[in-house]
């Protein structure tokens, strides 16, 4: 499996659109090097989770062919994870030659009402026809081409069932746990009822190593370090497994080489946009 980082950071990116504090500040003086963009990641170039407002921007910055995209899947309805207003591009005059005639998008249930609200005024029928919206829920599964695909409830919004996804094709399995604080045990239970080994885990850590109190809504370092443990308690990770952590708030300085150096302190590497990793 290919999992390719294209955005790390938190709703407000890094640097923050609206922010003057001294991290964005240093930021803005090497972007190319700094820059964190909304949240999204690309699997084996066909299976995305979450479609970002900076999604063009992916495009441009990694030669991502979206067109290429055949699944989709959404954590929840927050704007830095779906925008939906998109989709009216998919298609006819405005994108021709595409890979993939055919979307299918997995969401919950506010997700898929944001997706009809947004597009509503500008879809056209030769567009909307060719992609399709499934509902899933927490605790389902299911099948999208060759993937397996596990959902978990997350930790993240009392108005929706923000989802967690476990992804596996058949030889290596993803656990993509992003917006969301700490997992209940039921989820580990689930896991383990399902026979999971997991030889990727990425994680919230949008608080990363800044002192608390914290919303229980994301992760910092120890809520990371607490559900590795978990995962291990469970026997649900391989042996090598790797740990990242993405979606880093502006406020904890999320410097390259800073949130590197201190993930590897515990045993964690830290994501960067455009970063790429086969297992």
């Amino acid at each position: 499996m290919r999992i390719q980082y294209l955005g790390t950071a938190a709703a407000e990116g890094f640097p923050g659109v609206f922010c003057n504090c001294e991290y964005c500040r240093a930021a803005r003086g090497d972007l190319k090097k700094e820059l964190r963009t909304r949240s999204q990641v690309l699997i084996d170039g066909n299976l995305l989770v979450d479609f970002c407002p900076d999604t063009y921007l992916h495009s441009l910055r990694f030669g991502i062919d979206f067109s290429a995209v055949k699944y989709l899947l959404v954590t929840h309805s927050h704007t830095d994870h779906f925008y939906a207003q998109e989709f009216v591009n998919r298609g006819g005059n405005f994108a021709k030659q595409m890979q993939s005639s055919d979307l299918q998008i997995y969401a919950n249930a506010e997700v898929l009402s944001v997706y009809r609200e947004g597009t509503a005024r500008e879809m056209s029928e030769n567009i909307g026809s060719h992609i399709q919206l499934i509902q899933v829920r927490p605790f389902e599964k299911f099948s999208a081409g060759e993937y397996e695909i596990l959902t978990l409830p997350a930790s993240h919004t009392n108005n929706e069932d923000a989802l967690l996804y476990c992804i596996s094709n058949g030889e290596s399995t993803l656990l993509y746990l992003n917006d969301t604080g700490l997992l209940r045990e039921e989820c580990y239970r689930f896991l383990s009822k399902n026979g999971i080994k997991a030889g990727f885990v990425s994680m919230d850590c949008t608080f990363a190593d800044s002192p608390g109190p914290h919303s229980e809504r994301h992760m910092g370092f120890e809520q990371n370090e607490i559900v590795r443990q978990k995962l291990l308690q469970y026997g649900l990770v391989c042996e090598d497994a790797k740990y990242y952590v993405t979606h880093f708030s502006h406020n904890i300085a999320p410097f390259l080489e800073r949130m590197e150096a201190e993930a590897l302190k515990r045993g964690f590497y830290a994501a960067h946009d455009g970063l790429t990793v086969e297992f």
